[in-house]
């Protein structure tokens, strides 16, 4: 019978905003890894599957290039038609695939490598459960001697009853396909796959399996995506030098550094740190511990990155500091851009997602800059701030609110 991996990868990440105004969902990184790849990638590590099967929706064109970069041009892409839900997209699976084993991860978690291999070898059906202090904003589960009684859809915070939530991640085969086939539209408007596990469970033993604490990231809001990368630098990451480092520069715990990078004279590189290739650091530059930057960025003479993720092709080039943020590719901060991550009054920094202040739960948390940004000179940034995809910021502006996609933020316009 056929073993099949399942990723689901069609939703337009509408919460990861300004990132995936500029790529999908499923092709934000991970150590410089898309991380539908890397599902990919340890989930076949497992030596289970024999069918990989993708379903997908947004900037489809785009995911089909990434797959075919990662080495996985027999994964089976198939389209959604749409963003109907968790439970449609299973629905489509089981239709196209047909009877066999179904392992089904949702593409924008991050998860541990020991975390595939405990999925790989559970017996359906089953699902992965992590332990989170904001449970409201998941599935809640209600389990009893490790077997599931019911999934509660993002309850209402003072009806929470418990820590433990669905994981995005569960075992099934195709004899349970009436369950998708029934689903009925839920108040959002998607068919959601909370109602089929409360069907089944109502029927046959759904076995829980509750994953480590500090193994499971889901990436749902921009910071979550800094906070998934920091696992994996912290608890992935082993020294392996391909580049090219100045004798005069230094190297301090682990650090990756790619093929064609090249760290120049007097600059300093905290591990854990991950390097991609034809990167640029220096010269004078310091990077500080938990950075991920990406191939083809350019980190400038006398400029500070900490804690960040610097995309594709981006330039940080001379006298800025960058802390705890996310610069989308291609972008360019002018000399002298600084990026706030710390809020004067000492309080969890809050960023608007949908309208709707969120506390990110980090008291240090900087810009969430979307691809093809342009500041100019002196422009300083303050924490929390999103700045849409093709912005332009002025020479010497304060940027305090949130920059829409495509918009010329000029502070002297008006004065």
């Amino acid at each position: 019978m056929a073993s099949i991996l399942a990723i689901l990868a069609a939703g337009r990440g509408e919460r990861l905003r300004p990132i995936t105004e500029t790529r999908p969902k499923p092709l934000v990184p991970i150590l410089g890894e898309p991380i539908v790849c890397r599902h990919i990638r340890l989930a076949l590590e497992t030596g289970v599957y024999n069918r990989i099967i993708v379903v997908a929706s947004y900037m489809i064109d785009n995911l089909r290039e990434a797959l075919s970069k990662c080495g996985f041009n027999n994964a089976e892409i198939i389209d959604q038609g749409g963003e109907y839900g968790t439970g449609h997209a299973i629905l489509k699976v089981l239709q196209y695939g047909g009877p066999g084993d179904y392992t089904v991860i949702y593409s924008d978690i991050y998860m541990s490598r020991d975390g595939y291999y405990i999925l790989a070898n559970l017996r359906a059906p089953a699902i992965l459960a992590s332990r989170t202090s904001t449970p409201w904003e998941f599935g809640v589960l209600d389990v009893k001697e490790g077997v599931l009684r019911r999934v509660v859809e993002k309850p209402k915070h003072g009806e929470v009853k418990s820590d433990l939530v669905f994981a995005g991640a569960l075992k099934i085969n195709w004899d349970f396909l009436d369950y998708f086939l029934n689903l009925s539209l839920s108040p959002r408007g998607e068919y959601e796959v909370t109602e089929a596990l409360n069907n089944i469970a109502s029927r046959s033993d759904v076995y829980v399996e509750v994953l480590e604490s500090n193994t499971w990231v889901d990436i749902g809001r921009p910071w979550d995506l800094l906070v998934a990368n920091r696992v994996a630098l912290k608890s992935e990451l082993k020294t392996m030098i391909k580049g090219e480092v100045h004798p005069t520069a230094v190297i301090d715990g682990e650090v990756v550094i790619e093929e064609g990078a090249q760290v120049k004279p007097y600059t300093v590189i905290e591990g854990p740190a991950y390097i991609g290739k034809s990167t640029v650091i220096g010269p004078h530059s310091h990077l500080r511990a938990y950075n991920v930057i990406l191939d083809n960025a350019r980190i400038g003479s006398f400029t500070q990155v900490k804690a960040s993720i610097i995309l594709e092709y981006s330039r940080v080039p001379h006298l800025n500091y960058v802390g705890d943020s996310i610069v989308g590719e291609y972008s360019n901060l002018g000399a002298g851009t600084i990026t706030a991550n710390y809020r004067f009054d000492e309080t969890n920094v809050k960023v608007t997602i949908r309208g709707e202040r969120i506390d990110s739960g980090l008291n240090k948390l900087g810009a969430l800059i979307g691809g093809y940004v342009k500041t100019g000179i002196n422009v300083s940034i303050l924490p929390g701030i999103k700045i849409g995809s093709r912005a332009w910021i002025w020479p010497g502006c304060l940027v305090n609110r949130d920059v829409e996609s495509g918009e010329r933020y000029n502070c002297w316009a008006t004065r």
